[in-house]
């Protein structure tokens, strides 16, 4: 009888044990239900490459993509250029801009004066475009490796144009990585877009290029990196920049002035008398 009950007992016990087991497994299942599901974060998609970044040298704008010119702001299609073609682009007025475009001759065309409709774009050896009309070549100079180039008018949209390869646009994005602003930090961006030094306004420093000849001939300055002890102090440009913290400055024969808040007032109205009495006694 006694062991009839342990055996019992033992029963009572293992029921016991399984219906908690029973009640652990439900509430397990209850919590995972009202958990929300964790899902491991999607990785964020690759970056598409840029199949043609900017060259490291830009002395003028470049072309974004396959780009149609005109003959005339909203006009006539007059010739396609492939992505990051050098375009000497003009003062932008009502989102277009006057450019000369270059071609290679060959000794035959040298002869002529009228380029036919299909003819194709050559730079460096290399056909960059074509004529999508017959364009008259305005001018015929020797290159700097001797050979013969033609130059013609076109009009080209400024949403054409890779916004970086605009020195305006790049000298601002470069100054926000460059706060420091000493020539050690600047000598990146004058290589780049190829600076020439001009030592005639002492003690101030000048790094310049020029502007585009497709709005004239005989151009001026465009911009120019003014340093006094090996720090910028100052640009000025011949078209407006968008610089943080820096207030405009109108100069003599149309240029802006933009001078940092910490150049001394003495150091501004010294080099902006310089200034204009250069530009006003060119040509």
């Amino acid at each position: 009888m006694k062991n009839h009950s342990y055996f019992l007992l033992a029963l009572a016990l293992a029921g016991c044990v399984e219906n908690k087991q029973q009640e652990q497994q439900a509430d397990n299942t209850v919590q995972q239900a009202e958990k929300p599901a964790v899902t491991k974060p999607s990785k964020a998609p690759a970056t598409p490459a840029v199949k043609h970044p900017l060259p490291e040298k830009i002395v003028r704008e470049r072309a974004s993509g396959t780009v149609t010119l005109l003959d005339a702001a909203n006009g006539k299609p007059v010739a396609e250029v492939n992505d990051n073609v050098e375009l000497e682009a003009g003062i932008p007025e009502k989102g277009w801009s006057a450019t000369l475009v270059t071609t290679e001759l060959t000794a035959n065309q040298e002869e002529g004066q009228i380029l036919k409709k299909g003819t194709p774009i050559i730079a460096d050896g290399k056909t960059v475009g074509k004529l999508l009309k017959d364009v008259e070549i305005e001018m015929t100079y020797k290159n700097d490796k001797g050979v013969h180039t033609g130059v013609f008018h076109a009009a080209v949209q400024q949403s054409s144009i890779k916004p970086a390869s605009v020195i305006e646009n790049a000298l601002a994005a470069y100054l926000k990585q460059h706060p420091e602003r000493t020539k050690s930090d600047m000598q990146s961006f004058i290589k780049q877009f190829q600076l020439e030094a001009l030592d005639n306004s002492a003690p101030f420093k000048e790094y310049y290029n020029y502007e585009s000849a497709a709005d004239d001939p005989s151009p001026g300055f465009r911009t120019v990196l003014v340093f006094h002890k090996d720090k910028l102090i100052g640009i000025v440009d011949s078209r407006k920049i968008q610089l943080e913290g820096v207030k405009h400055t109108q100069l003599d024969r149309g240029y802006n002035g933009y001078f940092f808040p910490d150049t001394e007032e003495g150091l501004k109205k010294k080099y902006i008398t310089k200034f204009n009495q250069f530009v006003n006694s060119a040509d």
